[in-house]
């Protein structure tokens, strides 16, 4: 879950909208776990807080396809990620708090395997509204993103049903967009098989991939 904050202070009445956002997020978050409950998917109770909120059997649940397009104007998509594993995550380009902090736990478990045998990243922009492709590729930079990670935007009408497919809660307010901070393990065959909460831990991204290796 993530809700950006750009120095408003918590009394104004920004502040305030900023704190009620927080708490709608969590409760949208408590219902992606609901659901993922009532869909029978493994939630046993995790040993430590960044374990996977749910996990699925190989060949159990096929990865929402979906076709954007990356920083550089190219197609980006599950089908034409078969025969690797991929990380699906979910990115304001804009943000200055949650996202950074994942960026930089992820490059720490892509940086754990050799360079020919990292997953990729897919980070599905949360920000319709930036479309422009110097601007993404800027923002990547910012974020440090090794070479493994590709953007996948689109408009309002292409990413909206990604969202809706992932579970993917997007809320935006005046300069903020509160998401769902969430990273999906999907395998080489387009299953996906782990599904984590923000905050997680390298040690538990890279355990998750070294399963279905």
């Amino acid at each position: 879950m993530a809700a950006n904050e750009h120095g408003v202070a918590p009394g104004t009445a920004l502040g305030r909208l900023r704190w009620v956002l927080v708490a709608v997020i969590v409760l949208l978050l408590g219902g992606v776990a609901l659901l993922l409950v009532r869909s029978g998917r493994d939630t046993t109770p995790a040993a430590t807080a960044s374990a996977p909120a749910a996990t699925w059997a190989a060949g159990e649940k096929p990865a929402p396809n979906f076709r954007l397009a990356d920083a550089y104007g190219k197609p980006v998509s599950m089908s034409g990620l078969r025969g690797r594993h991929a990380i699906v995550t979910f990115v304001d380009p804009h943000c200055t708090t949650f996202c950074p902090r994942e960026s930089v736990v992820l490059n720490d478990a892509l940086r754990t395997f050799p360079a020919a045998e990292r997953p990729a990243v897919v980070a599905v922009s949360v920000d319709p509204k930036t479309r422009s492709l110097a601007v993404l590729r800027k923002e990547a930079r910012r974020f440090k993103w090794l070479p493994q990670w590709r953007w996948a935007a689109g408009s309002a009408a292409q990413l909206g049903p990604v969202w809706a497919a992932y579970h993917i809660q997007v809320i935006p307010a005046a300069d903020d967009i509160g998401h769902t901070e969430a990273a999906y393990i999907v395998d080489a065959t387009g299953h996906e098989r782990a599904l984590f909460l923000w905050p997680f831990k390298a040690a538990d991204i890279v355990a998750a991939l070294e399963s279905i290796s």
